[in-house]
């Protein structure tokens, strides 16, 4: 029972800002039967590793999607769907000095 309740997290994709110092990780999220899945984002800095026990989010979704992510600048990122989301459970619109635009 020691992994009863637990969450399996896989990662996807890991994409770089212009001169990588920065990362947005995607992952995809599955609890068991009683949760939906989902797909959330972290921001980390280089050389950190991504953790989804301690590693903030900024953005989950219900289900599995792919997401697309553009860095415009090193304090701008491009994030979207394919498909389109259904239900948005966090979407934040920056991580510190960095302006996320959802499309």
């Amino acid at each position: 029972m020691s992994g009863f309740g637990a969450c399996r997290v896989v990662r996807q994709r890991a994409f770089a800002s212009p001169s990588g110092s920065k990362l947005v990780v995607v992952v995809w999220k599955s609890c068991g039967a009683t949760v939906p899945d989902s797909t959330q984002a972290s921001m980390i800095a280089r050389g950190r590793t991504f953790s989804p026990e301690s590693t903030p989010i900024f953005l989950s979704v219900r289900e599995h999607l792919d997401v697309v992510v553009a860095w415009s600048s090193e304090r701008a990122v491009r994030i979207g769907f394919i498909p389109g989301t259904v239900q948005v459970y966090k979407r934040d619109q920056r991580v510190g000095d960095i302006t996320i635009n959802y499309e």
